[in-house]
């Protein structure tokens, strides 16, 4: 957990961008010299102000104006320490890759929606599977689902009257314990961990089919240095080789980006992703990041992304600002959205930042925005 002096420092980039940044590049610095062991705390800090317009129709093409009605807040968010597992030796079962690495993307940069690139990538990204494959059985069109690390702690949330359909763990093998499906996640390339992730992917992946997985995660964060660290160019060509060929089996996501606006990251690295695969990677539906923002906020990243892209989201990681009473009146509201407003019927799938103690548990208990999003809206 980050220390109260690093969320005094985070508050502060309030100031300004320059403050922002600097921030960001010591947080980095300092955490360099930790790769070698299993836990990472990282924490980057971006700002924007943004305006969304809800309530459209169906037919409606969503746009980015102000609602007088929607509240706009300026928010920050520090977060968490996270796990590598190292992987077995090499036998002929893969080793389990459970990997959730250090996430503390964060919102935007000082750029207004206006300021946006809303072009079409160069090349449209290919499909070849269904708009969408998602299983409804549930009785909820949006598939709310549970990102963990330890799967003890799952049982909470998995209850009678649990809205929870799938689960992932940022690793390529499923020990949730749970009759969930199961979503792997190919994370990177190397990143100087033990694991070597493309060595796995193959036997992993058809793992995964085998138990009833219906989509895959490609790459966690490439735009961010401290998660896997790619360039839209490398991330293209390694999304061609390790992810296209499950093309048709499964649905496959783009990489998961941030919700910074800076001209490298978020939608922007995104932007560069796709023109750099020239119309050859296999991209389903796009996985977003959104952290330290409120309702509003989030809804308008969405339809910013959906603006540009086209595609079905999925939000793969999202951290609200604010206390417990505060984070749970923004998973209100956004969740009403998500299922209710016809505006937002491109969002699949949504979990939430994650289930572990000092996040989504606060003493072994579910917090209350916890609560309303297993259970509740």
């Amino acid at each position: 957990m980050v220390s109260k002096s690093l969320v005094a420092l985070a508050a502060a980039t309030l100031a300004g961008e320059t403050l922002a940044a600097s921030i960001h590049r010591s947080h980095e610095h300092l955490h360099l010299g930790k790769r070698d062991i299993v836990t990472h705390v990282v924490t980057h800090t971006a700002w924007t102000t943004v305006t969304i317009t809800l309530g459209q129709s169906a037919n409606a093409a969503p746009t980015t104006t102000v609602d007088n009605n929607s509240k706009l807040i300026k928010s920050a968010l520090s977060s968490s320490s996270t796990v590598v597992a190292a992987p077995a030796e090499a036998s002929s079962a893969a080793p389990s890759i459970n990997t959730v690495v250090p996430n503390v993307a964060v919102v935007n940069a000082p750029a207004s929606p206006s300021a946006i690139q809303n072009s079409a990538p160069a090349a449209a990204p290919s499909t070849t599977t269904p708009e969408s494959t998602e299983d409804e059985s549930s009785g909820h069109r949006l598939q709310r689902g549970l990102a963990y690390n330890d799967h003890n702690l799952l049982t909470s949330f998995i209850g009678g009257g649990s809205k929870a359909t799938w689960v992932y763990n940022w690793g390529q093998q499923d020990d949730s314990n749970t009759t969930l499906e199961f979503v792997p996640m190919l994370w990177g390339i190397d990143k100087g961990f033990p694991q070597d992730f493309p060595k796995y992917w193959d036997a992993n992946a058809q793992k995964a089919i085998n138990a009833g997985s219906k989509a895959f995660l490609s790459f966690n964060e490439p735009d961010l240095p401290a998660q896997a660290d790619l360039t839209p160019q490398v991330a293209a060509e390694n999304h061609i080789k390790l992810m296209n060929p499950w093309a048709g089996k499964v649905r496959i996501s783009s990489p998961s980006i941030t919700n910074s606006g800076d001209p490298n990251m978020g939608l922007n690295w995104m932007q560069k992703f796709f023109d750099a695969c020239n119309g050859q990677c296999k991209v389903d539906f796009l996985a977003l990041h959104s952290y330290g923002t409120d309702g509003p906020t989030v809804l308008n990243h969405l339809l910013d992304a959906y603006n540009r892209f086209k595609m079905p989201v999925w939000v793969t990681e999202l951290g609200f600002d604010g206390d417990d009473t505060k984070q749970d009146e923004s998973m209100k509201y956004v969740l009403d959205h998500l299922e209710n407003n016809s505006t937002f019927s491109f969002v699949e799938r949504f979990a939430y930042f994650m289930v572990a103690e000092g996040q989504m548990l606060k003493e072994n208990k579910l917090t209350t925005y916890a609560k309303t999003f297993a259970y509740g809206a």
